[in-house]
């Protein structure tokens, strides 16, 4: 095996958590003024974290769906509301090599006797792409549009909506990775990843950063961050 790669399997290792989403992801969906939008922004990810379980298991992986659901999402009278939750399941039979599989809803499971449920666990940025794409990138949700609408809520409740053309989005975007870069999280993961690579050649400082930068999109952009000065 060359020695690049070799390195770079062994920094994938090193970095396991990180495998989540690194390839282009399939985005919820939320129902902006009767029009249906794939978001950049898992709002369900908070709630999934203070109620481990909650979310059924499936034995089907899907590399474009590594969180295992599709949400989908409304807003209604200015709140952020959750509608459905599907999840990949299998409809072939239990000994088929290759079943056929299809989204089904697990809300009635996850919600019991409850339609819609308002997301107060949520505070963060909702990034909606609205135009054409301008630069595809495959990993997470590191993608660029021509257009956004940015969604800013407070348990649940949106507290400003605004929308951006690409090149203000990206100030936006580069402001909050700025910001994040300041964090323990992207420190340790920066260390980790430099360390991994004083082992061998693997990639540079700059490279990493940039790695990084794709990767964590999605938790950057979502977080409100005073340094962002929005």
């Amino acid at each position: 095996m060359p020695r690049v790669l070799s390195n770079f399997l062994l920094v994938v290792l090193m970095l396991s958590p990180l495998i989540a989403f690194s390839t282009a992801q399939r985005g919820d969906i939320l129902v902006l003024k009767g029009k249906k939008y794939s978001i950049f922004t898992n709002p369900l990810r908070p709630f999934l974290d203070r109620n481990p379980g909650r979310l059924p298991e499936s034995n089907i992986i899907s590399t474009s769906n590594w969180r295992g659901y599709v949400a989908t999402w409304e807003v209604k009278n200015d709140r952020l509301v959750l509608t459905d939750v599907g999840m990949l399941q299998s409809v072939g039979k239990p000994n088929e090599v290759s079943p056929s599989t299809e989204i089904r809803s697990v809300m009635a499971k996850m919600f019991p006797d409850q339609n819609e449920v308002l997301a107060d666990w949520f505070t963060g940025n909702i990034i909606i792409p609205d135009g054409e794409l301008v630069s595809y990138v495959h990993m997470g949700y590191a993608s660029t549009y021509s257009k956004y609408i940015i969604l800013q809520i407070k348990n649940g409740v949106i507290t400003r909506n605004w929308t951006s053309e690409n090149a203000e989005f990206i100030k936006f975007r580069d402001a909050q990775f700025a910001a994040f870069k300041k964090t323990d999280r992207y420190r340790n993961a920066m260390d980790k990843m430099n360390n991994e690579q004083k082992k061998g050649e693997g990639r540079n400082s700059k490279q990493n950063e940039d790695f990084l930068r794709e990767f964590y999109s999605e938790e950057y952009m979502s977080t409100i961050l005073d340094e962002t000065h929005q």
